[in-house]
Parts: structure tokens; sequence; C-alpha cells
């Protein structure tokens, strides 16, 4: 553990211990009555800033407040959940969140934080997982990579968000089981910084998402080879599904995005939290986000979200142990 991450699970686990009262009646009545602050674990320009940015544009107008979006990335997401479970219970401290929180949980966080440490509060949308390459690359498609690979067993290098055990770790690893090939994993701090490594021929793929490579194919930079999904993109009609190109992987594990805060924020302001950012997905000018970026609508409410995240909890762990992150 680095000692940057050290220091954050150090001041998470002593703030643990101290825990706000909760805030009068009348204040959870008046809530918000100051701006709301929105951290991301993720860096500036990420998918996941983008989507935060951009739903927190279109909630303002529903809460009378702005919405304040801070980035604090490191440590698979534990310098930002330390700052939310950290702050006062009262609503106005919240997070992103992704796949990666719940299984930072289940790997290097293991013990330092659980999915029981937050209030679950809304889920916005669906990002499809994808493969890039650059252009000059000699793997035409999906195929031929996986031929390469399978040939030159631990050469190929692959970059994406997050350590090992991230969602775009997992992501890639349930292709190279299904495809039966291995790789090097590169983490990086944010889903650009991995098709940037791409561009510089750092690395020879990365698993990124549409929104970020959208520029990069049409003046063709980049080469998508694959889609994790059960269908093709609107966008990238040509580019089959990973199935499509003979390697089916395991249904079930997709790119969420959404809000989560302490879990001692009193019950109506987390209602009231939900129900402001449903209605900003709502908003015309975030499903022309989605549009524009090929991403899904995922809505659900704190409670339906509340029991994803405990499934896709479990789901984290028996991939987990599948793909031999965790005995």
């Amino acid at each position: 553990m680095g000692k940057a991450l050290h220091v954050w699970v150090v001041l998470a686990i002593l703030a643990a211990g101290a825990v706000p009262a909760a805030p009068p009646a009348d204040a959870q009545d008046k809530f918000p009555t100051k701006p709301i602050t929105l951290i991301t674990h993720t860096k500036a320009g990420s998918p996941t800033d983008v989507m935060v940015r951009q739903l927190g544009k279109a909630a303002e107008p529903i809460f009378g407040q702005s919405v304040v979006v801070v980035n604090k990335p490191g440590g698979s997401g534990a310098t930002q959940m330390a700052s939310v479970r950290a702050a006062p219970a009262d609503g106005y401290t919240l997070g992103a969140c992704t796949p990666t929180q719940v299984g930072a949980m289940q790997g290097p966080l293991k013990g330092k934080f659980s999915i029981q440490d937050f209030s679950w509060l809304a889920r916005v949308e669906i990002d499809p997982y994808i493969l890039i390459v650059r252009s000059d690359k000699p793997w035409m498609t999906l195929k031929e990579l996986v031929e390469y690979a399978r040939k030159n067993p631990g050469k190929l290098k692959v970059g994406g968000y997050g350590a090992v055990g991230s969602g775009h770790n997992i992501a890639f690893n349930l292709l190279a089981k299904a495809a039966g090939f291995q790789a090097i994993w590169t983490p990086y701090e944010g889903t650009n910084d991995a098709v940037t490594a791409v561009l510089g021929g750092h690395v020879d793929a990365a698993n990124s998402n549409p929104g970020q490579v959208t520029q990069f194919v049409e003046a063709k930079k980049l080469r998508v080879l694959g889609v994790m999904g059960e269908k093709r993109l609107p966008g990238l009609p040509d580019v089959p599904t990973y199935a499509e190109a003979g390697f089916p992987v395991e249904k079930g594990w997709d790119q969420f995005r959404g809000i989560f805060g302490r879990k001692e924020i009193p019950e109506p302001i987390q209602d009231k939290i939900s129900e402001v950012f449903l209605q900003a997905a709502r908003t015309p000018a975030f499903v022309d986000y989605l549009k524009k970026t090929q991403m899904a609508d995922g809505s659900m409410d704190r409670k339906a979200f509340t029991v994803f995240i405990g499934q896709q909890d479990k789901l984290t762990v028996s991939w987990y142990k599948e793909l031999g992150l965790i005995k």
C-alpha cells in the first residue's frame, strides 16, 4: 500500500468513529440551503468526471443550489471514499460511484471500507466497455489481437482506469478469460490517460468507453476492436460485440455510474437527493449527453440502487474468485 493511500485509510478509520448528529428536522425539510459538493474518484476529463459535471449542471435548478465538483483521484477510490465518509452526514458532500468502489472494497481496500458504510442514492447511466488499439497496429480485428496474445503470453500491454480489480480491469479480464490469453495490465488514474497511452504507444491496447475515443476514431487515430455488451453501439455499427467476434463473456458486468453518500444521512434527505438526481437524468440536456457519448439510461432510485449494489458486491466476489484475484 502506497504512503498516500495509507494516510487516507488511517484518516478514514479515525473519522468513522465520530458520527455527526443528524440535522434537525427543519433543516431536513429545507434541504438544500447551500451548495452541494460532488467528489469524483477520477481525474478531470475522465468519463465519470464528465458525467458528474453534466448531472450536477442539470440538478442545480432543481436543487436551487450550485453543485460543486471536486476531483480526488487515488488509491482505487480510497481518497474519495475517505473524504465522503469523513464528511458531515447532512447530504452536502456526496460522491460519484462506479464498479471501481465496489471492487476495491473486496480487493485492495477490503476491511477498510464496505458497502454498508455508505448510502447508495441514485444510479443514472450505463456506459459500455470497449477495447481500442492505435490505428497503425497490425490487429484489424479482435480475433487477430487475441491470436497474437495467445502466441505471445504476457507480452500484450493493456491499459485502463484503476488497479487490478477495478471495473475496467475486471471487464478486460473477463474478455481475456473468455478468449484464453494473458496480458500485462497497466493502471491509470483516468480513462483519458489510458487512451493517451495508447496514442503514445506506451501500451498496445486499452479498455475504454466510447465517449473518450470518438474523436480519435473519426480521425482514424484509434481503432475499436470490440464492444462488451449484448448489442452493437449505434455510433459504432461496424464494431462487433465480443460474442460476435467469437468470445462471449459472462453477462452482468456493466460500467454503471451513480451517486452515493454517508450512510447516516437522514432518510428524508436521501429521498430528496435521489429524486433530484433522477429528475436531472431525465432533462433534455442530460439525455442528449447520453446520446452523444453512446451511453444508456441506467436510472435507479436509492432503494433499487441499494439492492443493486448488494448484488454487485456478491457478483464482484464471485468473479474475483473466478479470476484468481481473491481466494
